[in-house]
């Protein structure tokens, strides 16, 4: 055997930095070569990966490789993560709000149409995931907006009231997380998705009435974080009611007759009108399963603002349902989730899915239905 054969050794191929880019649309990177010096700007490199800077940006500090040649030379290899440039918390949304032109009064009315929409935990990946959710989101709008179409003929309906009892995402908080793996988008996808469902809403309804109210409260699943306590508002559904809020402010022609309103950053509920009649919308997961009638009882006899409630608007328990006593209604509302494994684990049944739809006129609810 030669020596050469002798001296062999299991030499690692080395993979080579080499030029790489990907962009889907919505995120992406760029992997440069190796580089005697930095790109001198953001925009430099964009358009050397053949990227428009009015259309796509880099994110964050780049990540660096640094090593030194044979011959000391020092050489650099750096990854950009690349974003859509109108993709930040208002912007996505002037596209939408620019189409609008200003808005034509349709006439003043006592009764109140109530449109109560919760619980879609958008980035669950059960039963057709969050692509199934948007779809039926998307179809209860049309029929909520065919009932108050139908309502409108028969009874003095006005005021739009827009309810969005929480969990609104799926998050990755609930469970200690562990339901993380379960979801199909990232929470900043999640977010993005409610927001643009939101600002869809809000221009669906907004010709229909000179006044039109967005409430939105955040759920468990909505929160942003649990390891370390922060306040009750801090949560993605109402950060998301935020972004709509500024936007719409851009085009007050169009916009100047919605009001969009969000518990205060240190309560998870809110006790708000709408016409005549007085709700106090909450999320439902501060109380045990039956226990709604007792936490609003332990507020009116604290106090508390929800005992001027004629209503307790809330979500969480995936079945809607309805609960008087005296002048006092609780709405359950449903949910839009493809299939709720915890619900079926619980109660062995599945969830009927869709929106709720009701009028209200000096404290009494009618036409409700589910949509």
């Amino acid at each position: 055997m030669a020596l050469s054969e002798r001296l062999k050794q299991p030499t690692a191929k080395e993979s080579e930095y080499r030029p790489k880019t990907e962009f889907d649309g919505r995120s992406g990177y760029i992997q440069t070569g190796p580089l005697e010096t930095a790109p001198k700007s953001h925009t430099e490199i964009l358009e050397l990966f053949g990227y428009s800077p009015d259309e796509v940006r880099i994110v964050g500090a780049p990540r660096v490789s640094k090593w030194q040649t044979y011959d000391e030379r020092w050489l650099s290899s750096f990854r950009f993560n690349l974003e859509p440039v109108h993709d930040s918390r208002v912007d996505d949304l002037l596209m939408i709000i620019k189409r609008h032109r200003a808005h034509k009064p349709v006439g003043v009315g006592t009764s109140v149409f109530n449109f109560q929409a919760g619980d879609l935990q958008l980035g669950k990946v059960d039963a057709g995931g969050s692509e199934g959710i948007v779809e039926r989101y998307l179809q209860s709008v049309v029929r909520a907006k065919d009932e108050f179409r139908r309502l409108r003929k028969h009874r003095n309906v006005g005021t739009i009231n827009l309810m969005f009892p929480g969990d609104c995402l799926e998050g990755n908080q609930s469970q200690n997380g562990r339901n993380f793996w379960r979801t199909d988008l990232t929470i900043t996808e999640q977010v993005r998705v409610f927001r643009r469902l939101l600002m869809h809403t809000v221009s669906e309804f907004a010709p229909l009435t000179d006044e039109l109210l967005v409430r939105v409260v955040g759920g468990n699943h909505d929160e942003v974080q649990r390891f370390q306590a922060t306040k009750p508002g801090d949560n993605h559904a109402t950060e998301a009611a935020v972004a709509v809020s500024d936007a719409i402010a851009m085009n007050s022609d169009a916009y100047g007759h919605v009001k969009v309103e969000i518990p205060s950053e240190d309560k998870s509920h809110m006790t708000v009108t709408a016409g005549d009649t007085i709700f106090t919308i909450v999320h439902g997961h501060q109380w045990r399963r039956n226990g709604a009638m007792q936490w609003w009882q332990g507020h009116t006899f604290n106090g508390g603002n929800p005992g001027a409630a004629h209503i307790l608007a809330h979500g969480h328990w995936h079945a809607w349902e309805v609960e008087t006593t005296g002048n006092r209604t609780r709405i359950c509302g449903a949910t839009f989730e493809g299939a709720s494994e915890w619900f079926e684990e619980n109660t062995g049944g599945t969830a009927r899915k869709g929106g709720l739809v009701y009028t209200t006129l000096a404290g009494e609810v009618s036409d409700l239905s589910l949509v």
